[in-house]
């Protein structure tokens, strides 16, 4: 009758160390940061600094229930590889935008076989083996973590400086249905200039060399370069075509801008990725027929130029221009924060002119309060456009926290939607802000003006993949920075106590 009271109570599921892996297989975070417990304080942790799991045909890789990552960057020298042995640490890394724990057994650090450094996606001889003691957990929930860039002069917002956007906006000849589901794929979308573009004149090289250089002989030696993009698309003959492939060669200085060449052509530097690599081939490589997309900033405009490869030298590139320099055509808008998912603007009359087109009312010059109903039907209409934006990325990274610069190309373009309108107050100043979340991903990249591309709708499925990157790594880097201020309060707190105890 009481043969309950004998039995053995149910127990929880216990704790499988694969299953952790294989979890942490499906996030497939590419870094962590890594700490360690420090002895006697409870919530405090040690920084190690920045680690990469190691991976293999883009996957991590996993040994049974171990997994490896490279030594940690703030790992002491002084810290032995048996001493390090048997210790827990902590890995903190991003999935979908959300931060993730992960306690691990150190079993010890490993010289690799080499036919395991040759299957790996990069090289490492040697790894810390790790055995996960614990289940992934998530740090907090949250949506999207906006990056304010413009606070109104309010100290208590913090302000993102290491990556900022140029952004400018188009209007599209496509709209957001009012009912039903959205376009999946879009072949035909076509972005108006909000500038007018130069009248057309006869393309000459020679002129268009002139130009180019004029422009670059206004700034300091240091800073003639441009960005070089090499586009990889689908030559195959399937009715399905992969996306284009951006492979970023960076910044490349232009080379002899103050000699008179006796050639229509340009001299780039070659690109720190370009070289060769024993037994494959290099695809930062340039050849001979090969065009290039190069783009520059002047007077705080940007320009895009399309060259042509005519020699790949040892040290130097070839190139000639195919075109003038185009200049962005966008109208500039003021970002206030942005995020994965979307971004916040301030409102202008030329914006609400753009995007309303006929339907905007006759005084938005003058108008402050935006109220009545029609300004509120009006406001309402702008809900309805595809609008087009394009982001040129700034970063500024000192060499401290150089680690945690994303590489991003110089120039990416999303399709969004305006989903709320609203006044904010700023002390006394009234701003009308739009918030325009994104919904269509660029799946090619336009070479000439004309060029016209798919676009795929992504909204809440997809995160856009170079906003994605800046959020792992300002997220990164933003643990990294507290977790430093709290060493650098921990240690005064504890120079202060031994001041005390010896007076």
């Amino acid at each position: 009758m009481f043969d309950f009271l004998t039995r053995n109570k149910r127990k929880g599921p216990s704790f499988d160390p694969h299953v952790e892996i294989a979890q942490l297989g499906q996030m497939s975070p590419p870094s962590t940061l890594v700490y360690m417990p420090t002895p006697g304080e409870d919530e405090e942790m040690e920084d190690l600094g920045k680690s990469f799991f190691l991976r293999r045909k883009k996957k991590i890789y996993t040994e049974g229930a171990n997994i490896y990552i490279t030594s940690p960057d703030n790992l002491k020298s002084t810290n032995t590889d048996n001493s390090m042995s048997s210790k827990v640490i902590r890995l903190q890394f991003f999935s979908r935008r959300v931060p993730h724990t992960l306690d691990c057994r150190i079993i010890g650090r490993f010289r690799l076989l080499p036919e395991v450094v040759e299957s790996l996606d990069f090289n490492a001889k040697s790894a810390y083996k790790l055995l996960p003691v614990g289940k992934i957990s998530k740090k907090e929930k949250r949506g999207y973590y906006r990056y304010t860039t413009q606070n109104y002069g309010d100290s208590r917002i913090p302000v993102t400086t290491h990556i900022t956007f140029d952004t400018y906006l188009k209007s599209t000849n496509h709209k957001f249905n009012s009912e039903g589901a959205p376009p999946v794929l879009i072949s035909d979308l076509q972005a108006a200039p909000y500038h007018d573009p130069p009248p057309p004149r006869t393309f000459a090289t020679r002129d268009s060399i002139n130009e180019f250089r004029d422009q670059m002989l206004t700034k300091e030696p240091n800073d003639r370069y441009v960005n070089v993009t090499k586009v990889i698309r689908d030559a195959s003959s399937s009715m399905v075509k992969k996306n284009d492939e951006e492979l970023l060669l960076g910044d490349i200085n232009i080379l002899g801008l103050d000699m008179e060449s006796l050639r229509d052509v340009l001299y780039l530097k070659k690109s720190q990725k370009a070289g060769i690599k024993k037994g494959q081939d290099n695809p930062y490589n340039l050849h001979p027929g090969e065009r290039i997309i190069s783009r520059f900033s002047h007077d705080d405009k940007q320009y895009e130029m399309l060259l042509e490869v005519m020699e790949a030298r040892t040290q130097n590139e070839v190139v000639r221009p195919l075109e003038f320099a185009r200049k962005e055509t966008g109208l500039s808008i003021s970002l206030i924060d942005y995020s994965i998912g979307g971004v916040l603007i301030e409102s202008s009359s030329s914006f609400l002119k753009l995007v309303l087109g006929d339907k905007c009312p006759p005084n938005v010059e003058d108008e402050a309060n935006f109220d009545g109903d029609y300004w509120q039907k009006a406001l309402k209409e702008l809900e309805v456009p595809m609008l087009h934006l394009t982001f040129y990325p700034h970063m500024e990274f000192p060499d401290t926290v150089k680690k945690f610069e994303p590489e991003l190309p110089s120039k990416f373009s999303i399709v969004g939607q305006v989903v709320r309108t609203h006044m904010a107050h700023h002390g006394e100043r009234r701003v009308l802000q739009h918030g325009i979340q994104f919904a269509y991903d660029a799946q090619g990249v336009p070479m000439e003006e004309d060029d016209i591309i798919n676009w795929r709708y992504t909204r809440f499925m997809k995160d856009n993949i170079h906003l994605r990157e800046c959020h792992t790594h300002l997220s990164q880097l933003i643990g990294h920075l507290e977790n430093r201020a709290k060493d650098l309060q921990r240690s005064q707190s504890h120079s202060a106590e031994a001041g005390d105890t010896a007076g």
